[in-house]
């Protein structure tokens, strides 16, 4: 089973790789795409442990895994989020892009950071899920 260490690492490089991508899908620019990929290694890294912070092992035992490690929830929660998210994000890179428009670098920066740390932090979350499936505990459909 992956220990908490090695899900910060491996969510936070996802987190910067996803984050980074979506920027440069989004703006074309590889310089306002690193922006991107840091708000994701800082999402990535806050979201690798919510689902063992909300089924902790010393409580739950080792094999911890239940309904927060779920596929069906995880897969509900991904699909349900997916079109109102989709805009949402969307709608903050075309507020860094006036803000970059109208000479306000630092207010450009926090927009990207902001769908940088959403899109690493979902990143993070899945990278999470999928390490632990590679287990031989596995994860749950439902609990």
């Amino acid at each position: 089973m992956p220990k908490c260490y090695e899900h910060k690492v491996i969510a936070s490089a996802t987190g910067a790789i996803s984050a980074f991508g979506y920027g440069y899908y989004a703006e074309q620019d590889f310089a306002k795409a690193w922006q991107y990929a840091l708000g994701g290694v800082l999402g990535g890294r806050i979201t690798a442990g919510i689902a063992d912070f909300l089924e902790p092992s010393k409580i739950f035992g080792p094999n911890h895994r239940s309904f927060f490690h779920g596929i069906a929830l995880n897969g509900g929660l991904a699909a349900a989020a997916y079109n109102p998210g989709k805009e949402w994000l969307l709608s903050l890179v075309h507020k860094a892009i006036e803000c970059d428009n109208k000479q306000e670098p630092f207010k450009a920066f926090r927009y990207r950071v902001l769908v940088g740390l959403i899109i690493g932090g979902a990143g993070g979350h899945i990278s999470h899920l999928l390490a632990d499936s590679i287990t031989p505990n596995g994860l749950p459909l439902l609990c």
